[in-house]
């Protein structure tokens, strides 16, 4: 297993983590005194779901961490039952995901109804971080395909399964760093809209 992927695990949980604490600052300012029911409710179910996303990920990236022990360890069978678990909160993790893209739709809902310069640096954000978010889907999909490949390369380790394995790290990696360009993005963003009237 390559130490890598711990890596990108993390930082993704963190973009996300970011990037959601950014837009309900974004979003919220843009309301000034008069903030809606609906921003509200949609503001606190898109926190506490991204707060379960950062958990649920960061709970694949100890079991992945913990894999990574046992595989070095050379305990088969516990590697085996980690690598399911990682794929257990790995798909809980892509379920919260749709959860979120809902919540944050619903919040921009509510840039309709904003009277300001800064609207579109708002709707700007807002399609960045659901940008962000149908990439932490896809990469939710490419993790679970490395540790079904993982599986397959532990019990039969061989040049196809190997090349396979290989291949889906790589997927991997590139999703996690595009998720990290968009965050980046995202955070310019937020710089441009600090710096407007």
């Amino acid at each position: 297993m390559d130490k890598d992927l711990i890596k990108k695990v993390s930082i993704v949980v963190v973009s996300i983590f970011i990037v959601v604490g950014l837009l309900v600052y974004l979003l919220n300012s843009l309301q000034g005194n008069v903030i809606p029911a609906d921003f509200t409710a949609a503001r606190q179910k898109a926190a506490a779901v991204s707060q379960d996303i950062v958990n649920l990920t960061g709970e694949t990236g100890k079991k992945i961490e913990l894999a990574n022990q046992a595989e070095n360890s050379g305990d088969t069978n516990r590697l085996l039952n980690l690598i399911n678990d990682a794929k257990t909160s790995n798909a809980l993790a892509y379920q919260k995901a749709f959860d979120l893209s809902h919540a944050i739709q619903k919040m921009a809902e509510t840039l309709s109804g904003v009277r300001s310069s800064r609207q579109q640096l708002g709707y700007e954000a807002v399609a960045l971080e659901l940008s962000l978010v149908s990439e932490f889907i896809s990469y939710t999909e490419n993790l679970n395909g490395f540790l079904n490949i993982l599986s397959r390369f532990i019990l039969n380790n061989d040049f196809n399964n190997q090349k396979a394995l290989d291949d889906a790290l790589k997927n991997v990696n590139q999703k996690a760093d595009l998720i990290n360009t968009l965050n980046k993005n995202f955070i310019d963003k937020m710089a441009a809209f600090d710096q407007s009237s």
